[in-house]
């Protein structure tokens, strides 16, 4: 498994991934606790992590485990992709 964190870790041709779904929280500042209105106040953030696997088998095995678990696991989507390729064409007339 390998977690891309940047568009350069994704790789550019077909490949098998999960996408995880996750949580991050963000506490607010002491302005927003001790005078609302002002300062932040605390929040939820939702992300998407984004998993890439050697192999097929790998890529099945982890989504087996994650299915099987006792709660189930339901907060990922396996994804076959294929990255599509961008051209830029320029004419001058």
């Amino acid at each position: 498994m390998k977690w891309c964190h940047t568009v350069a870790d994704i790789p550019k041709g077909p490949h098998y991934a999960i996408l995880e779904k996750r949580s991050i929280s963000i506490p607010g500042d002491e302005r927003s606790r001790t005078h609302p209105g002002h300062g932040y106040p605390a929040s939820t953030e939702e992300v998407w992590d984004y998993i890439v696997f050697p192999t097929r088998e790998a890529w099945e095995g982890e989504i087996k485990r994650r299915t099987g678990l006792v709660f189930g696991n339901r907060n990922f989507v396996p994804i076959s992709a294929t990255p599509a390729v961008i051209t830029t064409t320029i004419a001058v007339e």
